[in-house]
């Protein structure tokens, strides 16, 4: 059976991927002038100043010479970036977790021949949870890797 708090991650990240498919690919760019005389071109503009919509080739100017235009990530390729990127930070926590096992100074009782104090023991579970964070997170990363398929 399959634990209740998967099935939610995994409906959750279905709701984002279809909210996100509905967004537009172009942003209008406006230019605002500043009472300075600077001149700024965003996608947001300030409601104090006035704004022009740029287009056509006065947009094409903008672009900085010698760049090539890259065409949007695939969903493919977008998730298996994210599904990398999940896994490095998996190993990562699974690597600080293992060199993490050994007493620090100051996490034994009695000095260096005690049993581990409670210092210890919550430094472990900040350990385990990071751990248990990271695993999460890497199994929601790969079911719209496994969904592409």
């Amino acid at each position: 059976m399959i634990p209740f708090r998967t099935i939610a991650s995994i409906l959750c990240a279905l709701t984002l991927l279809c909210a996100a498919a509905g967004t537009p690919a172009q942003t209008t760019i406006y230019k605002q002038v500043d009472p300075a005389g600077r001149i700024t071109f965003t996608d947001r503009p300030d409601s104090s100043l006035p704004a022009q919509p740029v287009t056509g080739p006065a947009l094409e100017a903008l672009k900085p010479a010698g760049v090539i235009p890259v065409g949007p990530l695939t969903s493919r390729r977008s998730a298996a970036i994210d599904a990398n990127e999940a896994a490095r930070r998996l190993a990562q926590a699974l690597l600080m977790r293992s060199e993490g096992a050994e007493p620090l100074p100051g996490e034994l009782t009695h000095g260096s021949t005690g049993a581990p104090n409670q210092r210890y023991w919550q430094r472990q579970e900040k350990l385990r949870v990071l751990v248990e964070q990271a695993q999460q997170r890497a199994n929601e990363a790969r079911m719209p890797l496994l969904a592409l398929r």
